[in-house]
């Protein structure tokens, strides 16, 4: 499957009317997204996200005892790079970018949130550019987010107020149930229905079913909701990554974050290996290397040796998860791809052995 295809950047010295000292330099989406990047000078950008036609929800912060929490651990990550005995380019967490109303002036009638980040371009472009430079630099910032998520999950949801449920899950679900009939969703639905089998279709119902249910006995943890290389922002400047955080915030267990994000990791490694969409057809990337950066940066010293033995469990469930909800939402807010037959089929294979090759790295 191929990405949405991006606006040409526009040049520093066009400037839409009424922008009070930034620049659009990239503009991409699909119908549940549209994101603007917008240059405000002195390497400052902000990311714009404005829900499309196809958006369910309405775009909602943090409760405020969450944001202080988020707030905390943003401080916590800031401090551990600035204290005594800090060295710079040494192993860090990534900064959390928290989102902010937007203006109607910067976002029109259909509101958004915008996030104030250090970089232009995502891990989700860096990683599979080719370039030797971009490629340490989404390594890097992979392995920070692994420390970021691992503070975050030290936090119990402890707050007054419900859980909210895991929007991507939400969508997995509805989809799964029939509920959301779109049609090229729908034509998916009857596909991987097909490809998966009485057997693994309940298992894929089962296992999401089971993702929104209450945490178990060690109670549920402050998610990020939807950590990926899409949300994650280089410094080019080598200071601290930024991760977009605030509009997916949920609680629940630490597995559905590290498993979002070796899910991606998964189905990118996959697509290249079976020439898929992009990835297939790109330059060669170790994939491997920059999950093994996350999971070295989510782990602790005092963590088991085995890597699988150490990672909160239902990883591998949640990384199989994520392929499906990805799945998902190209189909319905993309549109129809002959790709996705053969993604389907990496479903069914990924089911089938529960969820054990999103781990194999």
């Amino acid at each position: 499957m191929r990405p949405v295809p991006e606006a040409p950047a526009v040049p520093a010295a066009v400037r839409p009317a009424g922008a009070a000292g930034w620049v659009t330099v990239r503009e991409y989406g699909t119908r549940y997204l549209r994101i603007s990047v917008r240059y405000h000078g002195d390497a400052r950008f902000s990311w714009l996200r404005v829900p499309g036609p196809a958006h369910d929800r309405p775009q909602t912060a943090p409760s405020p005892a969450a944001g202080v929490a988020l707030r905390r651990v943003d401080a916590a990550v800031a401090d551990a790079d600035s204290g005594a005995g800090a060295v710079a380019g040494a192993g860090r967490g990534v900064r959390l970018a928290l989102g902010e109303r937007a203006a109607a002036s910067e976002s029109g009638e259909r509101g958004g949130v915008v996030y104030r980040v250090p970089g232009a371009v995502s891990v989700a472009r860096l990683l599979p550019s080719g370039d030797d430079t971009a490629y340490r630099l989404s390594v890097r910032a992979l392995a920070d987010l692994g420390r970021t998520l691992r503070q975050l999950h030290d936090v119990p949801w402890e707050f007054a107020e419900p859980v909210p449920p895991h929007h991507g899950v939400g969508r997995l679900l509805a989809w799964i149930s029939g509920a959301a009939p779109d049609g090229d969703g729908a034509r998916l639905r009857a596909l991987a229905h097909d490809r998966l089998g009485a057997r693994l279709w309940t298992r894929l119902t089962d296992w999401a079913v089971a993702a929104q249910e209450p945490p178990g006995r060690g109670g549920a943890v402050l998610l990020h909701g939807a950590p990926s290389t899409g949300w994650l922002v280089p410094s080019p400047a080598g200071d601290h990554s930024a991760l977009l955080t605030g509009e997916e915030v949920t609680g629940g267990e630490p597995a559905l974050d590290l498993g979002w994000v070796l899910g991606e990791l998964h189905e990118l490694r996959s697509a290249a290996a079976r020439g898929l969409g992009a990835a297939g057809q790109g330059p060669p990337v170790d994939y491997p290397a920059a999950a093994r950066a996350l999971l070295d940066g989510y782990l602790r010293k005092e963590d088991a040796v085995e890597t699988a033995e150490a990672l909160p469990p239902g990883t591998a469930r949640a990384a199989t998860l994520r392929l499906a909800v990805h799945m998902r939402d190209f189909a319905s807010f993309v549109g129809w791809h002959e790709d996705l037959r053969r993604y389907a089929d990496l479903l069914a294979e990924t089911l089938d052995a529960d969820g054990a090759p999103t781990l194999r790295w």
